[in-house]
């Protein structure tokens, strides 16, 4: 029988090997988990509504980035402590300044937000911050925050006196389409309310120093009578609000962050930035309301707005505004007077201000400029034409003749009356009209006018009875009627301001004139 030979081995036996495989794959695994492990912070919040811990994620830019891994209330029970972990690549993001904030639904009249996480949930949003100082603790915002002025495009101020029901977020729209948005409302100390708003950068261009952007309340309403008209914005401004834009031409790029612009009441307040302001003064029974038209020659030139009782009240004060190619107009003699609605038995007149209401109209005169007016109750008693021929006639009564009465030639009007007055001795009535310009050449030095207003009986009971009548509307309306006589009879052309007789009836003779005149 043989005897075992023994032998002592050098080195590790193979049975460790597995073991230490192991221990390296466990160790590697472990290095691993620390390497790609994320970054516990603590985010401050006011309530967790919404919120679960293991699913509520922290987005930056649509990603997520980190977990909320739990809760602590803090020791005074007034806010609650969010446990957060983060990725890895997200440490030199979080600075002192990083912001956090969590997107809640919120649907309200002036406001509509987060309506994704009506199916993914509330969540973290995060604003990385560009301090150098690191941080892991941070408080939650209670609201978005302004958009920074890093964002890409054009960054504006605006300011009003008004009341800004916007809200951060809410549309800038051009010519309807939507080119930017609001980033914050804040009240300035001395009232007015600063309004910041980001153009997006391919729109840019729409904006010069002359843009001029107004409040859009989404629902546009114009009610003057007989034109009314109803103007709808896109459903989101009508729900949030937004502000529009005009950009009249000749303006100068806009390049400078700083720049800050007037933000007007509404889109006609905006249209008439450049308004000429004047100041009214008229009697307290004046009938106008804020809006009332100031026109010339049938034209609108300008509107009355912020009608006052005087301090004395016994006189009414108000602004208005005039287009700027109307400044030629206010003089110092220019003369306003009220139009409204009269009927009585001298005068029926301006019925089309039963349903458009009351205006004011003015005459331009030709002294020195001014910016204060009195609008008298009455048009002027010698409204004297630019254009046309103005004759002034005397008679003994008025009757029946007043303002804007018709001059007829051969039963065609052909002229109207501008005013009337006492003469200076108060023993006759000058009558003062136009004769329009196509008509001038009928009016001559030997012509003769007359009262053709009602009708005239001539006859007895022994006698024919005849009655004559210049015409339905004269004898309705009331006139004044002439007639030239006929070759070298009619005399020369006459100039402005020429006095004739108004004689009370017409001659037979007169009647029969027909004298061949160039029109």
């Amino acid at each position: 029988m043989e005897t075992p030979i023994i032998k002592n081995r050098n080195g590790i036996s193979p049975v460790w090997i597995l073991p230490l495989v192991a221990i390296l794959i466990g160790g590697y695994l472990v290095y691993k988990d620390i390497q790609e492990s994320g970054i516990i912070i603590n985010v401050l919040i006011k309530d967790a509504n919404g919120l679960t811990a293991g699913k509520t994620k922290v987005m930056y830019k649509g990603l997520p980035v980190g977990t909320l891994k739990g809760f602590s209330v803090s020791p005074d029970l007034q806010h609650i402590n969010a446990e957060i972990e983060m990725v890895k690549q997200a440490k030199k993001r979080l600075t002192k300044d990083t912001l956090f904030w969590v997107v809640r639904p919120e649907i309200s009249m002036n406001r509509i937000t987060g309506l994704d996480t009506l199916v993914t949930g509330s969540y973290f949003e995060i604003q990385p911050g560009n301090s150098s100082e690191h941080s892991v603790s941070f408080a939650a915002l209670t609201e978005p925050p302004p958009i920074s002025n890093r964002v890409p495009g054009l960054h504006l101020t605006l300011e009003t006196d008004q009341a800004v029901s916007l809200e951060t977020g809410s549309p800038v729209y051009y010519k309807m389409i939507q080119v930017g948005e609001i980033v914050s409302n804040s009240l300035k100390q001395n009232g007015k309310i600063k309004t910041k708003l980001l153009i997006y950068p391919k729109y840019v261009g729409h904006v010069s120093s002359l843009s001029r952007f107004y409040m859009s309340s989404g629902v546009h309403l114009q009610a003057n009578l007989p034109n009314v008209s109803l103007h709808l914005d896109p459903i989101k401004t009508i729900l949030q609000g937004g502000i529009s834009f005009i950009t009249p031409e000749g303006g100068k790029e806009i390049r400078d962050n700083k720049t800050v612009l007037k933000l007007y009441k509404s889109e006609s307040h905006a249209r008439r930035a450049d308004d000429i302001p004047i100041r009214l003064s008229f009697s307290v029974d004046h009938g106008l309301e804020s809006g009332a038209k100031i026109r010339y020659n049938g034209i609108d030139i300008g509107f009355v707005n912020d009608i006052k009782l005087s301090q004395d009240m016994k006189t009414v004060n108000a602004k208005a505004f005039i287009t700027p190619g109307m400044k030629g107009l206010l003089t110092e003699d220019a003369y306003l007077w009220l139009v409204n609605a009269k009927f009585d038995a001298h005068e029926i007149s301006n019925l089309s201000t039963l349903v458009k209401g009351s205006y004011i109209n003015i005459i331009p005169g030709k002294g020195k400029g001014s910016r204060e007016f009195t609008v008298h109750d009455t048009h002027p008693v010698n409204m004297t034409k630019l254009t046309g021929l103005n004759l002034v006639l005397e008679t003994s009564r008025l009757g029946s003749l007043g303002y804007n009465k018709p001059v007829y030639y051969r039963q065609v009007q052909v002229g109207h009356t501008t005013g009337y007055e006492l003469s200076p001795t108060g023993q006759n009535v000058l009558i003062y009209l136009n004769i329009h310009d196509n008509f001038v050449n009928l009016v001559r030095e030997n012509t003769k006018f007359w009262n053709s207003s009602g009708f005239r009986i001539k006859g007895g009971l022994m006698t024919e009875m005849q009655i004559y009548t210049e015409s339905l509307a004269a004898m309705i309306n009331g006139g004044i009627s002439f007639a030239t006589p006929n070759k070298e009879e009619m005399g020369n052309r006459v100039s402005n301001g020429k006095h004739f007789t108004l004689h009370r009836e017409p001659d037979e003779d007169w009647l029969t004139w027909s004298p061949s005149l160039t029109l």
